[in-house]
C-alpha cells in the first residue's frame, strides 16, 4: 500500500551498530518515502540511577516527535521502540503518553516495545505492546556485551 507511511522512533539508541539497523535501511530502501526513523538518546547504556540530564532531554524530544505523529495522521503504524524502559528508568511520565493513545487517530497503530518491571498505564491502550526476554545470555558467564548483538 503506497499511503501506508511507517514511523519508527527509537529511544535510548544513539550512535550507530544496532542490530536493527540493516533491516530498518532496507526498509526505507524498498519503500522509500513510506517509512521515516527517528532514534533518541545518547551511545551507551543508561542503567537505573545513572541517569544523565542528556537522557532526560533525548528521551523529552523523542516523545515531542511521537506525539506530533500520532497526533498528525500522517502515518498509518507507529513504532515507539524501547519507549518501555524509557519509561522504568523514569525519563518519561507515562501520563502524556496515556492522553496521547487515548487521542490517537483510529486508523493509526501504535507498537510500543521494550521491557518494563511493572506493566504501565497505557499498556491496553497501544495497538501491540511487547517485550522480548532472554532465558540464557552470555553476559551471565562474564562475557561482555556485543555492539550490534546486545546495543
Amino acid at each position: 500500500d503506497k499511503s501506508h507511511r511507517v514511523l519508527i522512533i527509537q529511544w535510548l539508541k544513539g550512535g550507530q551498530g544496532y542490530t536493527e539497523d540493516s533491516a530498518i535501511a532496507a526498509l526505507r530502501k524498498s519503500y522509500p518515502n513510506l517509512v521515516d526513523h527517528q532514534r533518541c538518546g545518547r551511545d551507551a547504556i543508561v542503567w537505573r540511577g545513572q541517569q544523565m540530564e542528556i537522557d532526560y532531554v533525548e528521551a523529552e524530544r523523542g516523545w515531542e516527535i511521537a506525539c506530533t505523529a500520532i497526533a498528525s495522521g500522517l502515518y498509518k503504524t507507529i513504532i515507539l521502540d524501547e519507549l518501555n524502559p524509557t519509561v522504568d528508568l523514569e525519563l518519561l511520565p507515562e501520563e502524556p503518553i496515556v492522553q496521547a493513545l487515548l487521542r490517537k487517530p483510529r486508523d493509526t497503530e501504535v507498537i510500543i516495545t521494550g521491557r518494563c518491571k511493572n506493566p504501565p498505564a497505557y499498556f491496553e491502550l497501544a495497538s501491540t505492546h511487547s517485550e522480548v526476554f532472554n532465558h540464557k545470555h552470555y553476559a551471565e558467564k562474564g562475557i561482555d556485551l556485543k555492539r550490534g548483538v546486545d546495543f
